[in-house]
């Protein structure tokens, strides 16, 4: 027996056969979403390819590694001894860039990150020592790329000496071992077998008496009916569920950093939809299809709101101008990721530097995507329940939603006095950003003496007036003819345009006229003063005919809708365009509290979308930049999935998009899936990029029997369950995970599937082992998430995810980053791992707890407790040996103390940690 802790407990750890983590594809996604774009914006003018200011270019990697007069500019993964990193943090005098103004502190954290991730750059211009360069794959190569061709399944290899026993999976991996001239590991024993199934399939170890009632017979039916039993168990939803949360980025929470509420308040029934579509066998086909669209879905199909939370929970951005914007690059992005292996994400600021993924096709699925919001007023799902703490709640909600809608009526009241009575200053707003009479460059400030104004306002009062001389209106005809004229002269050219206005007074309004009559005007911002007084005396008498009327129509720009007024208070503070910033964070306040209610209700509710009244005709940004709009596009999918649907939508589009991941048409999503069951099962996948299928991701292993379990699994109704029925019945799976010295010599890494090879439990999974064996393991199912202290027993599933705050224990184990979609989790060792199972109380509690099961409480000999100690934790007898060196530290009459030390040494093995 072999304890945790030095140098083999790291051995064990990154087991040979099992691949070391590979950060590269996240590193390439961090690249091209955050650290290209801020490159490109701010430093290729001065160290790109027409300029190179110092000597130094930082468009290519070659470039920066060169450096510049100053030297080297980066130092991978030292940020505090990187020139370029001390330049953008404007703390030396002489060095400072980019020289205009400093970036956001944002920015700077991009780069400081990216610097500290070892600067990885895909801008190779010279090809690689170890490969070719890579060009960006065209419309003509993505036809030819492997991962997008129709799923087909390829004939099965015939092997010389095949037996009964073995399946189609078995036929394409020893076909591909005797190529490589390697032989596959003889069965494991079936002890192991049975440990085994109940790891991979629902994450608990068995009972002692399980693994002897099978070693007793172990057939090829006996263990078809473990298997079938394993997945019939509540607990499999909760082991398989989590790997999809994983893919999910799944969270409680926003990542809010602030004080306040920042709980996602029904994130959970996203869980718990998950964990029961997984123990139903819900089609995955269906399982993306409602993911995506439930609620487009006809009521006759019963859609399941829930499953909404795959959009929904990711992060909020809360307190970036960008929110809106980096909501939907989100969703764009673990849709793409997750669903289909292909990182859309990148084609945001640009096309896509690898795949055939054009930056309209992006924006094409913003539009998709955008056309859609949350709703405050959440669908209620679940049986209809009723309580004394029900009813409190329902009458506390209804009164926070009526303080809202009234919230709405007032703001939209004010919005539209404030935008009438602030004329003067609205008009004055408008000379000053026009390119005749434009003072200052930059920004013109909203303050003014009479009050702040509104982004929209000018623009409203804008279309009042075009829209006004359009018809032929005399009110406002003389002001696109003051606009014209140059600043320089203005008050000679508008003496002579009033005179020619005061020789055709049928085309102007009197009042107008008598304003400008009094005295001349020797500005634009004069003109716009005299306007202004016009307009407020008109609207003293609101009701009169005349340009009150105008103002006052109920189509007026001035008329804000109350849905526009509703829609305004949900932007961010300084991009609301009708409410003053009093208002917005009123509105927020009241949202707030209404999400603390929710957090905290005794009912579950769907965290759902729904289609927005105006949907969105959606516009490239040039460089992803929300300020410089581009060509128009179309709502329709990715020119990759063309051969599904081709046509523009009409409609939002979110349901033709769910259909296109779904289809059997669809070269990707089959393919993706089997992979990813195929990795938990083995370490790593058949395609070890598992969410990249492009031409940056890997090729696979083996190419036929990918297609063959990707076609067979669309033929067996998307069903993972016979999924798993089909994996685990193969000899592949069932082979013992033992080393060849041949094989270890040839195929260290086991590419090509020796051995089944040993895998250390995640986190979740090795704390409800321990729970398990201590007899506290809680597997109830569903309900609110709770903080996994330890007094919680629950299924580490049910743990409380904290985006903004996950805790060092989590961090520590390799849980998954919730701020993006987890392919497939870092596995490191570190003697905080060690240290947390030396010296926690949570261990130590187990340690105590197995102690006290009557079985083993109530025994007095000591060879006898060490047997059955034995048995529960390790689910084997011990050795001979092993029971003499147990002896020798618990001595004859062994304290309490004694034997929770010996069951904690016993919990901290390898064999305990380890699947296989």
């Amino acid at each position: 027996m072999v304890f945790v802790g030095g140098a083999r407990a790291a051995e064990l750890a990154s087991p040979v056969g099992a691949p070391p983590p590979d950060h590269a594809a996240d590193n390439l996604i961090f690249f091209e979403n955050k650290v290209r774009p801020l490159l490109a914006d701010h430093c290729y003018e001065c160290h790109g390819e027409k300029k190179q200011k110092g000597g130094l270019r930082l468009d290519s990697q070659p470039g920066w590694q060169t450096g510049g007069e100053s030297g080297a500019v980066i130092v991978p993964g030292h940020p505090d001894t990187s020139l370029l990193i001390e330049a953008i943090h404007y703390k030396n005098e002489d060095l400072q860039m980019p020289p205009k103004q400093p970036l956001s502190a944002p920015a700077i954290a991009i780069l400081t990150e990216w610097v500290r991730r070892g600067a990885p750059d895909p801008r190779v211009t010279t090809p690689a020592a170890t490969g070719t360069k890579i060009i960006a794959m065209t419309a003509a190569g993505a036809r030819t790329h492997w991962a997008y061709q129709p799923i087909t399944s390829p004939p099965v290899p015939v092997l010389p000496h095949a037996t009964p026993q073995l399946n189609a999976i078995d036929q394409f991996v020893r076909a591909r071992l005797a190529q490589e001239g390697l032989t596959p590991n003889p069965p494991a024993d079936p002890r192991t077998l049975v440990r085994r199934a109940y790891l991979t399939l629902i994450g608990l170890p068995p009972s002692f008496e399980r693994v002897e009632q099978f070693a007793a017979q172990p057939t090829p039916a006996a263990f078809a009916e473990l298997v079938d039993q394993l997945l019939a168990r509540p607990e499999y939803g909760q082991r398989w569920g989590r790997h999809w949360l994983d893919v999910a980025r799944y969270s409680d929470t926003t990542e809010k950093s602030v004080d306040g509420e920042r709980r996602i308040p029904f994130a959970h029934t996203y869980r718990d939809y998950v964990i029961e579509s997984f123990n139903t066998d819900r089609p995955f086909n269906r399982f993306i299809l409602e993911q995506i669209a439930a609620d487009r879905l006809p009521a006759a199909a019963k859609p399941d709101l829930r499953a909404l939370g795959f959009l929904t929970v990711g992060r909020r951005f809360e307190g970036n101008i960008e929110a809106p914007n980096l909501i939907i690059d989100d969703r764009i992005d673990t849709i793409g990721r997750g669903v289909l292996g292909l990182t859309l994400a990148c084609a945001r600021c640009h096309d896509h530097k690898f795949d055939a993924i054009p930056t309209a096709d992006y924006y094409s699925l913003v539009g998709i995507l955008a056309s859609s919001h949350e709703p405050m007023d959440l669908p209620e799902v679940g049986p209809p329940l009723t309580s004394d703490a029900i009813t409190k709640y329902r009458t506390d909600r209804a009164a926070l939603f009526a303080d809202y809608e009234k919230h709405v009526d007032t703001t939209t009241a004010l919005a539209r006095r404030l935008v009438r009575e602030l004329a003067p200053e609205y008009l004055r707003h408008l000379v000053e950003e026009s390119p005749n009479h434009r003072i200052v460059d930059g920004f013109i400030p909203l303050d003014t003496p009479r009050g702040l104004l509104v982004l929209g306002g000018a623009p409203a009062w804008a279309r009042l007036i075009d829209e006004s001389v359009q018809r032929g209106e005399p009110y406002f005809a003389l002001w696109p003819q003051f606009m014209k004229l140059p600043a320089v002269g203005f008050a000679e050219q508008a003496q002579a345009l009033l005179a020619a206005a005061a020789r055709q007074p049928e085309r102007h309004d009197a009042c107008v006229l008598a304003a400008f009559a009094e005295k001349p005007v020797a500005s634009m911002l004069e003109v716009a003063d005299r306007f202004g007084a016009v307009i407020t005396e008109a609207l003293k008498t609101p009701e009169a005919p005349g340009l009150a009327a105008v103002i006052n129509a109920p189509h007026s720009p001035l008329q804000f809708t109350r849905a526009a007024v509703a829609e305004d208070l949900l932007r961010f503070v300084t991009e609301a365009l009708i409410v003053a910033r009093r208002d917005n964070e009123a509105a927020g306040k009241i949202r707030e509290k209404i999400t603390t209610l929710e957090a905290n209700a005794p009912i579950e509710r769907a965290q759902a979308v729904a289609v927005s009244a105006v949907l969105v005709d959606p516009t490239i940004l040039i460089r992803g930049d929300r300020l410089k709009i581009g060509a128009a596009v179309p709502r329709r999918l990715p020119h990759l999935l063309a051969a599904i649907d081709d046509q523009a939508f009409a409609d939002d589009g979110r349901l033709k998009l769910a259909e296109a991941l779904t289809s059997a048409k669809n070269p990707l999503t089959a393919r993706v899936m089997v992979n990813r069951v195929w990795q938990q099962h083995f370490g790593r996948g058949l395609v070890t990029t598992a969410d990249n299928f492009g031409a940056m991701g890997e090729r696979p292993s083996h190419p036929e029997l990918l297609d063959h379990l990707a076609a067979w699994f669309i033929e067996h109704g998307w069903s993972l369950k016979a999924l798993h029925r089909y994996i685990l019945a193969s000899a592949t799976w069932q082979q013992s995970g033992a080393g060849q010295a041949v094989a270890l010599e040839r195929d260290a890494s086991n590419r090509w599937l020796w051995r089944m090879p040993p895998r250390r439990l995640e986190f979740e999974a090795l704390r409800d082992s321990l729970l398990r064996v201590a007899g506290r393991l809680d597997t109830r199912l569903g309900g609110h998430s709770a903080p996994l202290d330890d007094e919680n027993v629950r299924r580490a599933v049910y743990g409380y995810t904290d985006r903004f705050r996950i805790s060092a224990l989590l961090r520590n184990f390799d849980a998954a980053n919730p701020d993006q979609s987890i392919a497939r989790r870092s596995e490191t060792t570190n003697p905080l791992q060690a240290l947390y199972f030396l010296n926690s109380p949570f261990l130590r509690a187990q340690a105590e707890n197995v102690n006290r099961q009557p079985e083993i409480a109530e025994l007095l000999d000591v060879s006898e407790r060490v047997t059955v100690l034995y048995r529960r934790i390790l689910i084997r007898r011990p050795q001979s040996e092993e029971i003499n060196l147990a002896k020798a530290f618990l001595g004859v009459a062994p304290t309490t103390a004694q034997w929770i030390q010996f069951a904690q040494v016993l919990l901290l093995s390898n064999e305990f940690f380890f699947c296989d």
